[in-house]
């Protein structure tokens, strides 16, 4: 998801990067119980007719199913803040708060796009500026990374496309 947020005619602003969320964490654990429950509840009954080694198996495979939704909720915090700034393009990656923080001079500033080798895949785009290259929305889909594309060209002058 791509949030813009500039003033009208002005060229500073910030645009905010995030992944789509397509289930809240409450949707996600009411899955996940739904998941166990029937998962358990077969478990249980195979115990119970004297097959004892199903259920330490469906307990596993409950904890890789916990662990997994777990991380991809996780991974759906991750944000990215482009902040652009009269001399100055600020980068800001993490998730709940910025881990890390990459200062870049405007006027410096070079967009450079790698294009996607499969029509299905999304074309990476970087920002590039005294050796120093960053990729930015890694995790976005190909129509936000469209949309940041358009937005980029606009507010960056210097667009190189790259194979």
């Amino acid at each position: 998801m791509v949030t813009i947020n500039f003033a009208p005619k002005s060229r500073d602003g910030s645009i905010l990067l995030q992944p789509n969320n397509s289930m809240s964490w409450r949707q996600n654990l009411l899955l996940l119980g739904l998941i166990v429950t029937v998962s358990l509840a077969i478990a249980v009954g195979f115990y119970l007719a004297g097959a004892k080694a199903i259920l330490p198996f469906s307990m596993l495979e409950v904890i890789a199913l916990s662990a997994g939704i777990y991380y991809c909720a996780w991974q759906r915090q991750r944000k990215e803040l482009i902040t652009f700034q009269e001399h100055q393009v600020t980068v800001q990656k993490g998730f709940y708060q910025p881990l890390s923080t990459h200062h870049y001079h405007r006027l410096w500033c070079q967009l450079v796009i790698h294009e996607a080798a499969h029509p299905w895949q999304t074309p990476s785009i970087h920002i590039r500026s005294h050796g120093k290259e960053l990729e930015l929305g890694s995790f976005l889909n190909r129509q936000d990374k469209l949309i940041l594309l358009d937005h980029l060209k606009r507010l960056l002058n210097n667009t190189h496309i790259a194979q």
